[in-house]
C-alpha cells in the first residue's frame, strides 16, 4: 500500500512538472490553455467512466495515460494564469507619479536599499488611475531609506520601466529572474524622488515576523562585537545575508559550504533533530504524543516565523510537520513521499517555484541524502563510535553533493574539490552555532546571560570562518569554468542513477547505460570544443562607465579595458567571464595593466595616436576608439566602426571628412545626456548608431 501511494504521488508530480516546463519553453504565446486543459480533463473522465463500466486492463492503461495528460494540461493552464503580465492603464511614458506598498522585506546592502513594491495607482495627465503589478525598487543608502520597512507606502515621482535584457553575451538574465517572481518593472529611486506616505502591511503576521527578526538582528549586533562573525550569525541563524562580506561569501561558495548560510532544510532539520532527541523518551501515551506533536510543530513554525518565513524555510517546515503528523497517526512516514507531497503542494501554489534554484537544490539534496546515504553506510561502517560518526557525516555530505552536482555545474560553473572536508568541519560547527543562536534568541533579553551566549556564539563562528578561509587557499580548491547544457545535466543524472543501480543489482545493462551517458557527455563536449576552436569574434562589452573589448580566436583571448574597469574585478566576473567560459576560454584576468594579450595565431594590432585615440586592427577589421578629434588628417581614415568616448566634441562635417564609416558606437564612458543628443543627431545624418547601454554589447563574428 505504501509503495502504491509513493508511486501515485510521484506520478502526480511527474505529470505536473512537464506542463510547467512546456509552458515556459514553447507555450507563452498559446492563448487556449483553459480549453486545452478542459479537453484533456473531459477525455480522462470519459475514459474513466468507460473503464468503470467495462473494466479491461487496456482501458485502464488508456485512462491512466489520459489522467497524466490531464494533470500536465492543468499545470500548463495554471502556469499561464500565474504568468499573465499586468498591464498599465495608461502608456508608461505618460506616467509622472505612482504609489507602491513594499511587500517584501527591506534588504540593507552596503551601498543600497532594496525591496519589492506592489503598484497601487499611477498618475498621468493630472489624473490617478488604479493599477496592479510589482516593481523591484533600489534606493541609495540614507537614514530615510534605512528606516523603510515591509508594508511602507511610498509616493514616487517618475515612470515605470521594464528591466533591461542582458547587456552582454551569456550574462545573467535578471529580467527573466524578476519575471519568474512576477515582477514586471524595475526602478532606481534617488532620495528626492520618493516620499513615505503611510503604513499598510499586506500581512500583519509577516510584518510582526520581520519586526521580531529586526530586534534579534540588533541584539546580535549588540553582543557580537566582531563584524565578520556578526554577519555570519545573521545569515546562519536568521537567514539575513544583506551585509555579508563578498570575500567571506566567496570563501563559503568555494568550499562548498554556502548552504549553511541560507536558512533552509539543513537548519530546520537540525532543530527538528535535537527536539526529537530530547522528547523521544516522552512519547508514551496518547496525550503525551499529542502534546509533543504540538510542541515540535510549534517550535519549528516559530523558527520559520522569526526568520522571516522565507520560501526555503516554509518548504522544510511543511515537510517536517507532515513527518510529525505521520508519527502522531502511527503511520510509517516515507520521507520521499512527504517530499513529493510538499513539492506538489508548492508547485500548485506557485508553478514558477520549479525554476527557483533554491527549490531545485534543496529537494534534490534531501532526496540524495535519503536515497544514497543508507547505501554508503551499507558498503562500510565502523564499529568504532567516533569513526562511525565521522563516516555518517561524510556520507551525508557526499550524498547531498552528488545529488546536486550536475545542477551546481549548470548554475554556478564550478566544483569545490574539498567540499567533503569542509562539510566535515562546517556541519558540526554550524549545528553548534545554530543551537547556540536559538538559545540566544530565547534569552537575548536576559542581562549577563545574553553576553555569555553571544560570546560563545562569536567564538564558534570565528573557528568556522578561519577553517573555511584556510581551506579556500588550498591548491586547486575550486575547479571552475564548467559550461554544461540541459541535455548534459540530464545525462549526468542518468549516469548517477545507473551507477547506483549497477552497484546494487550488479547487472551489465546499467553499466552499459553508464557508458552511453559518458559517451554522450564526452561527445557533446568534443563537438563543442571543435566548434570553439573555429570561433573568431570581437565583442565590445557593455560595461558601466568603462570601455571593454574581448577578441576571441579559438580558445585564446585578447582583452582591452580601461583602468576604471580593471579596478573592479567583480565587474569582470559578472559582465565578461560568462562569455569567456561559454567560448571555452579558461584564462583568468590579471588586473594589472590596461591591456593584456595572449599569443594568437593572427594577433590583433593596436596603435595609439598623439591625441590618446586607439586604433585596433584585427582580421582586416579596423576600429578606432575616439577620445579627441585629430587636428590634421591628410586622408579620410577608413574604418569598420568608430567608438565615441568621453563625450568627445565634434561637428558632423569634420567627422564625415576625417572618418569613412557607417557604424558609430557610443560606449558608457559618455554621459547619458550626451548619448541622447548625439545618437539622434547621428541617426538623422544616416549613420548606424549602436548605444551600448541601451542596445547591449556590439560584436563582429567571422
Amino acid at each position: 500500500m505504501a509503495r502504491k501511494t509513493l508511486t501515485g504521488t510521484f506520478r502526480l508530480v511527474g505529470s505536473f512538472i512537464p506542463g510547467i516546463i512546456l509552458y515556459h519553453t514553447i507555450g507563452r504565446d498559446f492563448s487556449f490553455g483553459g480549453e486545452f486543459a478542459a479537453f484533456f480533463v473531459l477525455q480522462f473522465l470519459a475514459l474513466l467512466w468507460l473503464t468503470y463500466k467495462r473494466p479491461l486492463a487496456r482501458r485502464r492503461s488508456w485512462a491512466g495515460l489520459a489522467g497524466i495528460l490531464a494533470v500536465a494540461a492543468l499545470s500548463f493552464w495554471a502556469c499561464s494564469l500565474k504568468n499573465t503580465p499586468e498591464t498599465l492603464p495608461v502608456p508608461a511614458l505618460q506616467i509622472t507619479h505612482y504609489q507602491i506598498t513594499l511587500v517584501k522585506a527591506v534588504a540593507l546592502k552596503p551601498n543600497s536599499v532594496s525591496s519589492v513594491g506592489r503598484v497601487e495607482a499611477v498618475r498621468a495627465q493630472g489624473k490617478w488611475y488604479p493599477a496592479k503589478g510589482q516593481v523591484a525598487v533600489f534606493l541609495p543608502r540614507s537614514p530615510q531609506a534605512d528606516s523603510l520597512r515591509y508594508g511602507q507606502r511610498l509616493l514616487v515621482q517618475g515612470t515605470l520601466s521594464p528591466p533591461a535584457a542582458p547587456a552582454n553575451p551569456f550574462q545573467f538574465d535578471y529580467r527573466r529572474y524578476l519575471a519568474l517572481k512576477h515582477i514586471q518593472w524595475q526602478a532606481y529611486l534617488p532620495q528626492s524622488t520618493w516620499l513615505a506616505i503611510g503604513y499598510a502591511p499586506p500581512s500583519y503576521v509577516v510584518a510582526l515576523s520581520l519586526k521580531i527578526r529586526k530586534q534579534l538582528e540588533n541584539a546580535f549586533r549588540e553582543h557580537i562585537h566582531a563584524r565578520r562573525e556578526e554577519t555570519i550569525a545573521h545569515a546562519l541563524v536568521l537567514g539575513v545575508q544583506d551585509e555579508l562580506d563578498a570575500a567571506l561569501r566567496n570563501a563559503y561558495a568555494r568550499t562548498g559550504t554556502m548552504h549553511v548560510l541560507a536558512v533552509s532544510g539543513l537548519h530546520v532539520g537540525l532543530l527538528y533533530g535535537v527536539l526529537l532527541f530530547f522528547l523521544k523518551p516522552l512519547r508514551r501515551g496518547k496525550s503525551s504524543k499529542l502534546l509533543i506533536f504540538f510542541l515540535v510543530v510549534g517550535v519549528v513554525w516559530f523558527y520559520a516565523f522569526v526568520t522571516g518565513m522565507s520560501a526555503s524555510v516554509l518548504r522544510s517546515v511543511c515537510m517536517f510537520s507532515l513527518v510529525e503528523l505521520g508519527l502522531l497517526l502511527r503511520r510509517r512516514a516515507s520521507i520521499l513521499n512527504t517530499l513529493a507531497v510538499v513539492a506538489l503542494a508548492l508547485l500548485i501554489y506557485e508553478p514558477n517555484f520549479l525554476y527557483d534554484v533554491g527549490f531545485q537544490l534543496s529537494f534534490l539534496a534531501v532526496a540524495g541524502i535519503v536515497l544514497l546515504q543508507p547505501l554508503f553506510l551499507q558498503f562500510w561502517n565502523s564499529e568504532n563510535r567516533a569513526v562511525r560518526l565521522v563516516w555518517e557525516l561524510l556520507a551525508i555530505s557526499v550524498a547531498a553533493q552528488l545529488a546536486t552536482f550536475p545542477l551546481s555545474l549548470y548554475y554556478f560553473h564550478q566544483f569545490p574539490v574539498y567540499f567533503w572536508l569542509a562539510n566535515l568541519v562546517a556541519v558540526p560547527l554550524t549545528s553548534i552555532g545554530l543551537y547556540i543562536g536559538v538559545a540566544f534568541m530565547m534569552f537575548f533579553w536576559v542581562p549577563v546571560v545574553n553576553g555569555w551566549i553571544g560570546k560563545l556564539l562569536e567564538w564558534t563562528l570565528w573557528i568556522l570562518n578561519e577553517v573555511l578561509l584556510w581551506l579556500e587557499h588550498w591548491p586547486k580548491a575550486v575547479l571552475d569554468g564548467f559550461v554544461v547544457t540541459p541535455g548534459q545535466v540530464l545525462a549526468l543524472y542518468l549516469l548517477i542513477f545507473a551507477a547506483v543501480v549497477f552497484l546494487i543489482q550488479k547487472k551489465l545493462f546499467w553499466l552499459a547505460v553508464c557508458v552511453l551517458c559518458l559517451a554522450f557527455v564526452s561527445g557533446t563536449e568534443l563537438a563543442e570544443a571543435h566548434r570553439q576552436r573555429r570561433t573568431r569574434e570581437l565583442v565590445i562589452h557593455s560595461a558601466r562607465r568603462s570601455s571593454v573589448v574581448s577578441v576571441l580566436q579559438g580558445r585564446q583571448v585578447a582583452f582591452l579595458a580601461d583602468s576604471a574597469f580593471l579596478a573592479q574585478p567583480q565587474l569582470f566576473s559578472y559582465q565578461v567571464q560568462p562569455y569567456w567560459w561559454a567560448r571555452g576560454v579558461r584564462q583568468t584576468l590579471p588586473f594589472a595593466a590596461d591591456f593584456t594579450k595572449t599569443d594568437l595565431k593572427q594577433p590583433i594590432s593596436t596603435y595609439e595616436t598623439p591625441e590618446g585615440n586607439r586604433l585596433v586592427v584585427w582580421q582586416g577589421k579596423r576600429l578606432l576608439w575616439l577620445k579627441k578629434m585629430p587636428r590634421n588628417l591628410e586622408n579620410s581614415l577608413v574604418l569598420d566602426a568608430l567608438v565615441l568616448q568621453h563625450n568627445v566634441w565634434f561637428n558632423l562635417p569634420r567627422l564625415q571628412q576625417n572618418f569613412a564609416t557607417t557604424t558609430l558606437i557610443l560606449d558608457q564612458t559618455n554621459s547619458r545626456r550626451y548619448v541622447a543628443r548625439k545618437a539622434n543627431e547621428l541617426r538623422a545624418a544616416g549613420y548606424r548608431v549602436h548605444v551600448l547601454e541601451e542596445d547591449g554589447a556590439w560584436q563582429i563574428r567571422l
